[in-house]
């Protein structure tokens, strides 16, 4: 039984996931393959969701009430960008949803073919799934402590109250769609961790072997282990294909958003403290800082991994000085394999989810805050 590997800690988040109208496979996986009945109800539910906020949002843009700031063209534009790009990402998010289902349940298939073993009890789900669990959980809180401590010391406007009645359910969204990367991008993460670990178990073993108490046939076992690993490594990398397939455009647009949102906060916040008004809305621009980060260091792990693997294979033969024996190109054919079959996450090709992003991102911020600091004093004389 499929689901039945996947343990209740998992199961429970992908309900919540279901909940939110983000999977809409049934659980267990198997049904969906019948095609059940809860499969069109939970997609459905997610069309309704796309509906709900593409309503707020023409409600926005078309409502005579103060949704938007109307303090100065400045504040508008800010507050209409957010919801410009917000709006893109729960498009693509429900899109890939509803379209992209069938790339989600080959994940989860591979995810189930490769998790051998007995059912783990429910400490050791938590052990398992741990990095997953603090990062969903410190964000969740830190993101509500944030709205808590908003509402209390905020004087409510009611600009205010429109504003964010309307763009925080849109901003809850980005945010869970974002862990939910994290999520199936872990899943992936802890395969990579198992075969690393078993290659460098092998490794120390053929070294023992080939020192100190070899035995006939000993190559041929070894060989017999890599194709095994070649085979697993093989379904990895299909399952980060199925999760580019499932997740790419998405990943984009929530990308995006996180990052027009925090650009345009910074301005805003320099903005609203340098006129003297009464917002504190800035507040809520941590969550936006810490989420992109979550995401990068659990894609910058999965790719440093295929190096570590690529390290451990190799170190077979070093220890070994096999030469060009069945076994070297046994090797050799794993290397090519990891060479071809490059895991790397990105978003439609156009950037890789590492490092180099983050500081990207960090120094376009920090560039157009120097311009717009400079350039504030000219534009608040040509205002009055």
């Amino acid at each position: 039984m499929m689901s039945g590997r996947f343990g209740g800690v998992l199961q429970c988040h992908l309900r919540f996931y279901q909940l939110c109208g983000f999977h809409t496979l049934s659980l267990p996986l198997k049904d969906w393959q019948r095609g059940g009945e809860k499969s069109w109800l939970l997609r459905g539910w997610a069309v309704c969701l796309l509906v709900a906020f593409s309503a707020v949002t023409l409600l926005v843009f078309t409502s005579n009430e103060e949704y938007l700031y109307q303090g100065d063209r400045f504040g508008q534009v800010n507050d209409g960008l957010k919801f410009c790009f917000a709006e893109l990402a729960v498009v693509s998010i429900y899109a890939e949803s509803l379209c992209r289902h069938r790339q989600l349940a080959r994940f989860f298939s591979l995810y189930a073919s490769l998790h051998h073993g007995p059912a783990l009890g429910l400490w050791q789900q938590w052990r398992q799934h741990a990095r997953y669990l603090i990062v969903f959980y410190v964000l969740a809180v830190t993101d509500l402590s944030l709205l808590a401590l908003f509402w209390d010391q905020q004087i409510m406007t009611k600009h205010l109250l429109l504003f964010w009645t309307t763009f925080q359910p849109f901003i809850c969204a980005v945010h869970l769609r974002n862990m939910q990367f994290v999520l199936h991008l872990e899943l992936l993460r802890q395969q990579l961790v198992q075969m690393e670990q078993e290659l460098a178990l092998l490794a120390d073993y053929s070294l023992f072997a080939s020192t100190s108490a070899t035995f006939v046939g000993f190559e041929d076992y070894v060989r017999r282990r890599l194709r095994q690993k070649q085979l697993q490594f093989g379904r990895i990398y299909e399952m980060s294909r199925c999760f580019q397939e499932a997740f790419g455009y998405s990943i984009l647009f929530v990308l995006l958003t996180i990052y027009v949102r925090v650009l345009v906060d910074c301005y805003f916040m320099y903005y609203t403290l340098y006129q003297g008004i009464n917002e504190k809305d800035y507040y809520m621009l941590l969550p936006g800082f810490l989420q992109i980060p979550a995401f990068i260091q659990v894609s910058q792990s999965c790719m440093y991994l295929v190096k570590r693997i690529a390290y451990r294979l190799h170190s077979i033969v070093a220890r070994n000085s096999i030469g060009s024996s069945p076994l070297s190109l046994q090797i050799q054919n794993f290397s090519l394999q990891i060479l071809h079959q490059n895991i790397r996450i990105h978003c439609l090709g156009i950037a890789t989810i590492d490092g180099y992003l983050l500081t990207r991102i960090v120094c376009a911020i920090s560039t157009y805050m120097v311009f717009f600091v400079q350039f504030m004093p000219k534009l608040t004389n040509f205002s009055n």
